[in-house]
């Protein structure tokens, strides 16, 4: 089973139709990100690579994209374990839409406390991939960034996603630790 495949991004349905940016803080994520329309919030159990977590995702869609965030908790703090799980999240997200990479590139996810004061930067990376899913073209624009034993990713997929939407959702994107 995927990370956040192509049928769960139902849950999204009942979202606004269009962009509607509002900030979203939320401690239980550990995040703070700007959503085009209210979010709905989902935990299910994921398959990383054997191991079986909970992801905590919450997301919205607009004009037939879907903008999501989520999180596991790894078993253990160890760079092994944090690459091997973006590894895994990264794989599952670009296998669930059959699809190819086009374009990655390394990163720099803020990290803020709990009042939204910046305290640093984590070094993650952002993919883009092409493929299909419910039979239709689909874009898939990506982070991922793991630090101590959480690991995240932001995803941006549907059908011709607005871009500078996916950037402003991808760039807002700030980890609260």
């Amino acid at each position: 089973m995927g990370v956040l495949g192509a049928a769960p991004l139902a849950w999204l349905a009942g979202c606004s139709p269009e962009h509607d940016w509002r900030e979203i803080r939320t401690e239980e994520a550990g995040v703070l990100v700007m959503l085009p329309a209210k979010p709905a919030r989902l935990s299910r159990t994921i398959n990383l690579e054997g191991l079986s977590l909970e992801m905590t995702m919450l997301g919205a869609q607009a004009r037939e994209v879907a903008y999501t965030v989520g999180v596991v908790t790894l078993p253990e703090d160890s760079e092994t374990m944090r690459a091997r799980a973006l590894a895994s999240m990264r794989a599952a997200m670009v296998r669930n839409i059959g699809g190819t990479v086009s374009a990655e590139r390394a990163v720099q996810v803020v990290r803020v406390d709990l009042g939204g004061q910046r305290t640093g930067t984590e070094a993650g990376v952002e993919i883009e991939a092409a493929g299909r899913m419910r039979d239709r073209e689909a874009t898939l624009i990506a982070r991922f960034v793991a630090v101590g034993t959480q690991a995240w990713q932001a995803v941006v997929l549907g059908p011709r996603p607005d871009r500078e939407a996916a950037a402003l959702f991808l760039e807002s994107l700030k980890l609260m630790r």
